[in-house]
């Protein structure tokens, strides 16, 4: 189970961030979540941050969105699926539109992007986050057990 989880969220986290440099490169917009979070933080700090801060925080936040769609799946008692992974994901991407609303306003600074197209991509970006989690607990779990 401890592997499983660990593998959900890396791939999940991976999946996500994969989709964003992807869509930020196609449309030549920086939609690129940690890039976003390094700059944001160090406006918030008042300092120049690592890039590595930003890819700490983002991979961290994985987790926590692992851990709400673990917990959406506890309360609703659907049954695990693709299909209510993307669902769950959507859900998740509005979670995550209002995290960054919160942060930009702290920051007190407007994102540097489109931010229709952040917001739609935020959504699409967790959609396949819930795919990819829900793909590794349904191909991890049968081979891996309680790992």
């Amino acid at each position: 189970m401890t592997l499983t989880l660990l593998l959900a969220w890396l791939i999940a986290t991976s999946c996500m961030t994969g989709f964003s440099y992807l869509f930020s490169t196609i449309l030549g917009e920086n939609f690129k979540e940690p890039q976003l979070l390094t700059d944001l933080l160090g406006e918030i700090a008042g300092r120049k941050l690592s890039v590595w801060v930003g890819w700490v925080v983002h991979y961290l936040t994985g987790i926590m969105f692992l851990g709400m769609l673990i917990g959406l799946y506890s309360i609703t008692g659907v049954e695990v699926s693709i299909v209510w992974g993307i669902v769950f994901g959507m859900v998740m991407g509005g979670i995550g539109i209002l995290m960054w609303k919160v942060l930009y306003k702290v920051a007190q600074e407007d994102p540097p992007t489109n931010t229709r197209l952040f917001h739609l991509q935020l959504i699409i970006a967790h959609v396949f986050f819930g795919m990819a989690a829900i793909a590794i607990e349904k191909v991890c779990m049968p081979y891996l057990g309680s790992l």
